[in-house]
């Protein structure tokens, strides 16, 4: 299956998310988590990036960064091949430790900035953890409220901080506020990406389109195709049905087993531009089911060599006709 997307440019904001091989914990205890964060210290040191928020959850995390320079893909790999050793070495075990390559989506500072801010520090809410931001410790949420257990802070949390208010006490407990009105919203940010990669107002979507333009027919990739056009959900569904060869009710009936029906919606996803609540409409559905069926198709097209050519066949038929 084609390889997602690495766009590199100076100046890039991404959010990076990584998983545990299988959904598998990545992170055993406090000490793995403090050993990420001496990793994340070094590099950034190294490679000049700057962190402006993350979260360590158990079997993912989440890392929010500008690249002054452009290289992500060389600090994500330093990143997680010096994790993976230290795992392996300390647990007295050996293989992948991550499921496949890293998730980068670029994002559009401007428009996004202060709400993926949000939806970082949230996770731990949001997954049941705790019942506020401040009560998880393995995310930058403390530095950015002065509470953090850090001698000297490596989360640049300026820029986020300025969009509310001058002064930083002021800009702090506008910030607070601002994350606890999040709390229980379906707010999510991600319902706005785009082609899997890309999150962002439509002038920046545009810019980055214009950056694509100059590759080679070869590196023509399905995140691109998707990027360049819309489909309709109702277009995509009846593709799915003609595939499957269901009836359309049969494919929007919900039930457990009914794969098909989990893949027309990731397809109805990736294939529009449309917000996961709309989406759940045409299946009745919530957008935050939406959201856990991306989740799981996605964990499934890395290790399931029959399902990624049945994505590959119907992308085609999606994108072509």
């Amino acid at each position: 299956m084609a390889r997602p997307l690495r766009l590199e440019f100076e100046g890039a904001f991404y959010h990076i998310t990584s998983r545990g091989n299988l959904r598998d914990r990545i992170f055993f205890d406090g000490k793995d988590r403090e050993q990420f964060l001496d990793i994340l210290r070094r590099t950034k040191e190294r490679y000049g990036y700057l962190i402006h928020a993350y979260a360590l959850m158990e079997n993912h995390y989440h890392l929010f960064l500008e690249t002054p320079k452009a290289n992500i893909s060389q600090i994500m790999q330093n990143i997680n091949t010096s994790y993976t050793v230290y795992i392996n070495r300390r647990h007295k075990r050996s293989g992948h430790l991550f499921q496949g390559r890293f998730k980068g989506i670029i994002v559009d500072r401007e428009t996004y900035l202060v709400a993926l801010s949000r939806y970082i520090h949230l996770n731990p809410v949001r997954a049941g953890i705790v019942n506020a931001p401040e009560d998880y410790r393995w995310t930058s949420y403390g530095e950015y409220i002065g509470a953090s257990r850090e001698k000297e802070s490596m989360v640049d949390t300026a820029e986020t901080l300025s969009r509310f208010a001058r002064t930083r006490t002021a800009a702090v407990m506008a910030y607070r506020e601002f994350l606890r009105e999040g709390i229980g919203e379906e707010n999510n940010p991600m319902e706005d990406v785009e082609a899997g990669f890309l999150l962002g107002s439509k002038t920046f979507r545009e810019k980055i389109k214009g950056m694509l333009e100059g590759r080679k027919s070869d590196e023509e990739i399905p995140q691109l195709k998707r990027l360049r056009k819309s489909i309709p959900p109702d277009k995509v569904i009846k593709i799915c049905c003609r595939y499957y060869g269901k009836k359309e009710e049969e494919l929007l009936k919900k039930g457990r087993g009914n794969e098909e029906r989990y893949i027309a919606i990731y397809l109805a996803k990736i294939g529009s531009k449309t917000k996961n609540s709309e989406i759940g409409r045409y299946f009745g559905i919530k957008g935050s089911t939406v959201s856990e069926t991306l989740k799981r198709v996605e964990a499934r097209i890395k290790t399931e060599k029959k399902l990624q050519k049945e994505i590959e066949a119907l992308n085609k038929q999606i994108f072509v006709e």
